[in-house]
């Protein structure tokens, strides 16, 4: 339990600098999570094409693309043997770029948008190439009908100029 307190309280300090440059987008998103968790029919653990997976924010404040710097080079040092096996699973996320939750998502098409996990989506991005194949470990949440949050998701992304 302490453990637990202690890992939530390290990943809410280093958010704090982000508060004060929060604006509508950072709000919509907010809403738009906090829907996804409400709406969700279940939740599943698979697997997905790094390359199929699209963030749906960017990382563009100074601690976020600190933080996304030293996951890359976490990354790139365990290179040779990811590319190995083609695969970011949960074991191996959680032991080079730990977090305090999964990469969430929500699928869109042949596209998953990540609602959590923006960060270590960019830095596997930076370090493996579409043509790498990589296969990565999500959470997918379902909905009985998606059409809706997709539609949201998407906004947030053109908010954020990635459509």
């Amino acid at each position: 339990m302490l453990d637990t307190l202690r890992t939530w309280w390290h990943y809410l300090h280093g958010k704090r600098s982000e508060v004060a440059q929060m604006d509508y987008k950072d709000a919509y998103m907010a809403k738009v999570v906090l829907d996804i968790h409400r709406k969700r029919r279940d939740k599943r653990v698979i697997r997905v094409p790094l390359a199929a997976l699209e963030p749906i924010h960017r990382i563009d404040r100074e601690n976020a693309l600190a933080a996304t710097r030293q996951r890359a080079d976490a990354l790139r040092a365990h290179r040779d043997a990811l590319l190995a096996t083609r695969v970011l699973d949960g074991e191996a996320l959680q032991s080079i770029i730990p977090s305090v939750s999964q990469i969430k998502v929500v699928r869109d098409d042949e596209h998953w948008l990540a609602f959590e996990g923006n960060g270590r989506l960019y830095a596997m991005r930076e370090v493996f190439a579409p043509e790498d194949g990589m296969q990565v470990e999500v959470e997918e949440y379902r909905f009985d009908d998606a059409r809706s949050l997709q539609r949201r998701l998407r906004r947030v992304r053109r908010f954020n100029r990635l459509e």
